[in-house]
């Protein structure tokens, strides 16, 4: 942060929340989406295709790990923006100022 406080901005980080969440729904699907890709490649592969069935096999589990992963990252960026924004909306009555009880100084 530029200014040294100390915080976060609620609205960037909903914003980052939804656009992690716009990434996530394009995932869903996604190993779904790969394995037909795979077997239809391997379809028109003839007699090559036992390697491209292996590719599949060996990369399901990641593409199942990376589709999970943009989920995850979804919800975790929107849960921490929204309790962020609970804790501020909390907190914000029982903050008045941040010198309010400096005394007056006269020169």
């Amino acid at each position: 942060m530029s200014s040294g406080e100390v915080g976060a901005n609620t609205w960037a980080a909903a914003e980052k929340g939804a656009q992690a969440e716009a990434m996530a729904e394009s995932m869903v699907g996604l190993e779904e989406t790969f394995s037909a890709l795979m077997d239809d490649l391997a379809r028109k592969a003839g007699w090559i295709s036992s390697g491209y069935l292996n590719f599949k096999y060996d990369l399901e589990p990641e593409i199942h790990t990376v589709q999970q992963n943009g989920i995850s990252l979804a919800n975790g960026i929107q849960a921490g923006a929204s309790k962020i924004a609970e804790n501020d909306y909390d907190s914000g009555d029982g903050f008045t100022e941040a010198w309010s009880n400096m005394p007056p100084v006269n020169f």
